[in-house]
């Protein structure tokens, strides 16, 4: 009889503790798995996605012209080079925030790419179209993460 209620105890002891870690952890212990939002990374996604635009946008006006011609825009991929580098170093000193990072590496080729096939031919307004919907894609996806962190805090 004495060995039942040891092993009763031990139950109601192992029941307790495990109802006193829930408790623990519905009442305001969170665990966070991503970083938090970042004002920082936000502004400059937003504003790296309006030079790209606005390089997109005077790249279909000078379309035919010899302006075109990777020579006379290579300023763009230059800042844009540093935008997103500032923007990858940043993302990647924030803990818990290898998303933001992988989508940072992301945006960083398709930019890479747009360079390379800059610089074999002026672009036409019809490849130009595709390109706008690959970077419209990569910000908005950048950018609703930085928003959603921004609820969750």
């Amino acid at each position: 009889m004495k060995y039942f209620y040891q092993v009763s105890n031990a139950r109601v002891s192992v029941y307790g503790v495990t109802f006193l870690v829930i408790a623990l952890i519905v009442s305001g212990c969170t665990v966070k798995l991503i970083s938090s939002y970042d004002e920082t990374t936000d502004k400059a996604i937003t504003a790296l996605h309006k030079k790209t635009e606005m390089h997109l946008v005077g790249l279909e006006v000078i379309e035919d012209l010899p302006e075109c011609k990777y020579e006379n825009q290579k300023k763009f991929y230059e800042e844009a080079k540093v935008d997103v580098s500032a923007i990858a170093v940043r993302a990647a000193a924030i803990p818990k925030n290898e998303i933001t990072v992988d989508q940072t590496t992301l945006l960083s080729k398709s930019l890479e790419n747009l360079e390379s096939l800059h610089k074999i031919a002026c672009l036409s307004k019809n490849e130009i179209a595709p390109l706008r919907v690959q970077f419209n894609t990569i910000f908005t996806a950048i950018l609703k993460l930085e928003i959603a962190k921004r609820r969750d805090e």
